[in-house]
């Protein structure tokens, strides 16, 4: 899988985000070594902190996560191996529509497979068939093919 914009504004979006979480974390040091545990200054950074939440629902991070894992590899074809929960679902599919994706493999082996299946043709996804998937990794300090199992689905 090569660039993606979608994708990779995705991803500059997490790393300012980051950014700004490791400045909050130095900046409540500071607040604590200059007025202590007890001051109302850390208790108005705790507000703060509290108010910046990720920028990704948990649908979003999943497919951006798919996305990363899979953007290295010479194949053209995204792959699922986590599971979804049902709340996830929908994100998941809307980010993959919005980046482009026409398909994805489907690899996860947890128990609860059949729900995410039913779920993504919910979110009008077809099941085309079947499939193994090969690509390179490094395991243990060589680089071996890896095979997976899966199901491949379009994106509608």
């Amino acid at each position: 899988m090569k660039t993606n914009a979608y994708f990779e504004a995705m991803m500059q979006t997490v790393r300012d985000w980051r950014a700004a979480r490791d400045e909050r974390s130095a900046r409540k040091q500071t607040i604590i070594d200059t007025y202590g545990w007890e001051s109302k200054e850390l208790e108005a950074w705790y507000k703060e902190d509290s108010a910046a939440k990720y920028p990704f629902t948990g649908g979003e991070g999943k497919a951006l996560q798919a996305w990363r894992i899979t953007a290295d590899r010479e194949e053209d074809e995204l792959e699922m191996d986590d599971f979804l929960w049902e709340s996830e679902t929908h994100d998941f599919i809307e980010t993959l529509r919005k980046a482009g994706i026409e398909s994805f493999v489907y690899t996860n082996r947890s128990t609860a497979v059949m729900e995410n299946l039913h779920a993504f043709a919910a979110e009008g996804c077809e099941m085309t068939g079947l499939c193994t998937i090969a690509y390179k990794a490094d395991r243990f300090g060589g680089e071996q093919t890896i095979e997976a199992k899966g199901i491949r689905f379009t994106v509608k």
